[in-house]
């Protein structure tokens, strides 16, 4: 099957826009969300389950003013509304029961909440999917799909995705190209937007025999790593590129991105 060739502007751009950042790629950036706290929950559109403590004062944060929160008589749930957020108590003897959390746009969330005693009042954070794959679909509506690539890339180099970013981490081995490992490392997409990158470490596969190996970013256009390609790029320092191309060594890698047409 004949496959479209990759622009050599999309190649040959990325390396002037990304140049800046490129030394500092390497370093991953330590951040933590909401959803790595025990005691923060952030939730979308669809019906989830959640502890809560009697008694505690528990505070629903949305993006937006929360309108109205609508709960059954068996929560005995007492509501206070502070703009974008809503801080809620249950009942002593509250039971298990559904709320329906209506946002000033109209979005609404549903919580399962499940009284149990002993646990710490809690953050919880709404985020509408819905409303991110509008706001996404309105940016990038404006962008063509190679400069839509390049900044996904440019996020991805820098190690600054968003919340509209959806990140599926992975470790899977890839055996596409001879005398190289190469590993998945996590996938990045975005909701409302046709593409979604991949991004892999490169380095020699060990037992190769190799002292060094140069590749461009020609050499991953290949069946096993993509087929609808839209943007590819090659990130490290650049003292490791000679006439256009990377030198891995023994123990070195290189960060490979590789940004396709999807069918989100």
């Amino acid at each position: 099957m004949a496959r479209k060739p990759l622009s050599k502007w999309v190649v040959a751009g990325l390396v002037v826009l990304l140049f800046p950042i490129l030394s500092q790629a390497s370093q991953p950036t330590q951040t933590t969300k909401a959803s790595e706290d025990p005691d923060n929950y952030r939730v979308s559109e669809k019906l989830t389950l959640i502890e809560l403590a009697p008694e505690a004062i528990n505070r629903i944060h949305s993006s937006e003013p929360i309108q109205k929160i609508n709960a059954p008589q068996a929560l005995s749930l007492e509501v206070e509304y502070q703009g974008n957020n809503a801080f809620v108590t249950l009942g002593r003897k509250a039971k298990q029961g559904v709320v329906y959390i209506i946002t000033q746009s109209g979005d609404v969330f549903s919580l399962e909440i499940i009284p149990k005693k002993g646990l710490k009042a809690r953050v919880i954070h709404l985020d509408s999917q819905s409303r991110k794959a509008k706001d996404n679909q309105v940016k990038f509506a404006r962008l063509d799909p190679e400069t839509a690539a390049v900044d996904l890339i440019r996020n991805a180099f820098a190690d600054t995705i968003g919340d509209n970013f959806n990140v599926t981490p992975s470790h899977q081995e890839i055996e596409a190209i001879k005398h190289l490992r190469i590993t998945l490392r996590r996938t990045v997409s975005i909701d409302g937007v046709p593409l979604a990158l991949n991004e892999y470490r490169v380095s020699i596969a060990p037992f190769s025999g190799l002292a060094e190996m140069k590749v461009d970013e020609s050499a991953f256009l290949v069946p096993k790593l993509t087929r609808k390609p839209t943007a590819i790029a090659l990130g490290k320092d650049l003292k490791q590129f000679v006439d256009g191309k990377a030198v891995l060594r023994p123990g070195q890698y290189l960060r490979l991105f590789i940004v396709e047409h999807s069918h989100n």
